[in-house]
């Protein structure tokens, strides 16, 4: 039978609202918390929201959630919150502009982006930032850098805002031992997920969408028969046929 946590069947993203679900959790079953919720600063609501050119993050609006920052208060910060609290340690990726009305971090990282990422209105962003909590394990065996320059892009998929796999990689790295349990209460389109399957570790993911949470499942299921999204797609039509 498949391994759970609770209710939650492990290696899958669950269609459920993230702050209930995790209240479901047993205590002391997840080791860390990897996660990119929205950033309440009205993704796709600019002059570009149209823009489809793969090499820009933004690339459009959530399809059921209003990305303003009364909803990153009412919503994010307390299923941030929470989830800071049943974990050992956290990493949460955040707007710079709003990490002040997130629970306070042990330490700031990130992804450095050469070539951008957004406007401010002192000039152009070019830090992902990612809020740390808890204590990075094994520091006794050595420190590792909190912070990476990177200009590798998200995989193509229907969703506003797909992390790069290589990102999610090192963060999971980071923040967790192998074999260890991996939570994402904000899952989108299953990076996360597919970032544990290729470290070796256990994941449990919540996402509020029906379809962001259909492709993350297609995207973790083809990370673990090792094979593309579209290989995966193909078997299952064959499949089914």
């Amino acid at each position: 039978m498949p391994e759970k946590l609770g209710p939650f069947e492990l290696g899958k993203v669950h269609c459920v609202d993230c702050l209930e679900a995790m209240k479901l959790l047993p205590d002391g079953c997840v080791d860390a918390v990897v996660t990119d919720p929205p950033y309440g600063v009205n993704l796709g609501a600019h002059g570009a929201a149209n823009e489809k050119r793969p090499q820009f993050l933004a690339k459009g609006s959530y399809r059921t959630y209003d990305d303003t920052r009364e909803n990153f208060i009412d919503a994010v910060v307390p299923a941030v919150s929470f989830a800071v609290d049943i974990a050992d340690r956290a990493a949460v990726f955040c707007a710079g502009t709003m990490m002040w009305d997130l629970p306070r971090p042990d330490a700031v990282g990130g992804v450095y982006l050469p070539a951008a990422c957004g406007r401010t209105c002192w000039g152009f962003s070019s830090m992902a930032h990612c809020l740390l909590y808890g204590r990075a394990p094994d520091l006794n065996k050595g420190a590792k850098a909190i912070a990476i320059k990177s200009t590798d892009r998200g995989e193509s998929v229907d969703h506003p805002c797909p992390k790069p796999i290589s990102w999610m990689v090192w963060l999971v790295s980071l923040v967790s031992r192998d074999n260890e349990t991996v939570l994402d209460p904000f899952a989108g389109s299953g990076t996360t997920g597919v970032a544990c399957v290729q470290t070796g570790r256990k994941f449990l993911g919540f996402e509020i969408d029906q379809e962001y949470c259909r492709i993350a499942n297609e995207r973790i299921a083809a990370a673990s028969k090792g094979v593309t999204l579209k290989e995966y797609k193909q078997g299952q039509e064959v499949l089914f046929d």
